[in-house]
């Protein structure tokens, strides 16, 4: 057996045991929340990010599941060669995706694909709602909250479960409860919207649960991958991929009398590395290097950096600037120690990451 086949095999026995391990019968259905699929803005490309396509076998192989959601920033430009290459890619699952534009898919050309930037539909009694705050600075406004309005007092008594996707987290702002998460680009927020006012006392309004997915995050190692709160009958999740190790997507699970989120980690054998969802839960690294095992010095550093690997394992190696761009990425062989020349960076501080299987590791590089 190849090692994709065989890491293959060893994601979908574990995503098969998720369940098991919460003591539930098999689902009534499932599905997946993805956001921020283009990845990394400092590396653009045609098509999808590279890890979340390479995922496809697994997600195709699951049972359960009927369909699926890409909560925003599906192409990097709203061009027509860049929906081409993210559509071919899109084709390769075998289920319904529906998209949730974001500000970056927003255009005539998302409208000649896709027709509307908001909509619903009912499925195993519950209710879809896909939405796009960015048509208004993030606020759910006009004609698109008459259609919420609408769509909701229409629908809450016929169904159980209520899911709406967005891009944008439009319960985020820099001075509440929801400061310290981080998302992709902080100067998008608008200084202030319209989700305290309106939007949240429309959703507490309704006894069904509601869940909000969105999928600004997760763009870079310097913002926040993923977050969950739940309150009252409203939970938030946020996602995203497009930073590294940390790359994510949500496996929904609806049971007769509950709804289970499965936090999937994309890169690696271990879909379960990035731990579980939980209030605030913004640190995401999977094991934690011992300091005894890797040793990055000197620091400061002027001409030369040394990596020392005592793991039995090859690790890569990553240096970041202070403003999120790779500068540096290296492999570094087991029990080895690895050199970089870096007189030609310019004096700063950057960051650097280690990381391979379940492995990480970060740590500030002064250089002089």
């Amino acid at each position: 057996m190849n090692y994709r086949m065989k890491k293959i095999v060893i994601i979908v026995v574990i995503l098969f045991s998720f369940a098991a391990v919460q003591g539930q019968k098999t689902p009534l259905y499932s599905f997946f929340s993805a956001g921020h699929t283009y990845g990394n803005p400092n590396s653009p490309h045609y098509g999808l990010h590279y890890p979340f396509v390479d995922y496809f076998p697994v997600l195709n192989g699951l049972p359960n599941i009927e369909f699926s959601f890409l909560t925003g920033d599906v192409v990097v430009y709203n061009y027509a060669s860049y929906w081409d290459s993210a559509q071919e890619d899109i084709s390769n699952l075998n289920m319904s995706i529906y998209i949730a534009a974001g500000n970056h898919d927003i255009g005539q050309e998302f409208v000649e694909r896709f027709g509307d930037y908001y909509y619903s539909f009912k499925s195993n009694n519950d209710l879809f709602i896909v939405l796009t705050p960015g048509l208004d600075s993030w606020n759910i406004s006009g004609a698109q909250l008459e259609f919420l309005t609408n769509t909701l007092e229409s629908n809450y008594e016929q169904v159980n479960n209520i899911f709406v996707f967005m891009h944008e987290l439009i319960w985020w702002s820099p001075v509440n409860e929801y400061q310290n998460i981080k998302i992709n680009f902080e100067p998008h927020y608008p200084g202030s919207t319209n989700f305290e006012t309106v939007v949240k006392p429309l959703f507490l309004s309704y006894p069904n649960p509601i869940t909000i997915y969105a999928g600004d995050l997760g763009a870079t190692d310097q913002v926040s991958p993923f977050m969950y709160h739940s309150f009252d009958n409203i939970t938030f999740i946020g996602s995203g991929m497009g930073g590294g190790i940390r790359d994510n997507l949500i496996i929904t699970e609806v049971y007769e009398d509950s709804v289970y989120y499965n936090l999937v980690a994309i890169n690696g054998n271990n879909p379960k590395a990035l731990g579980e969802l939980t209030d605030f839960s913004l640190s995401t690294k999977p094991e934690i290097i011992l300091v005894d095992k890797i040793l990055i010095y000197p620091i400061p550093a002027s001409e030369s950096l040394n990596i020392k690997n005592e793991f039995d394992i090859n690790l890569r190696m990553s240096l970041f600037n202070i403003h999120g761009q790779l500068i540096l990425s290296e492999n570094i062989e087991p029990k080895s120690r690895k050199t970089l020349g870096i007189s030609h960076l310019k004096s700063g501080i950057y960051f650097m990451q280690v990381y391979g299987d379940d492995k990480y590791f970060e740590q500030k590089v002064i250089v002089q």
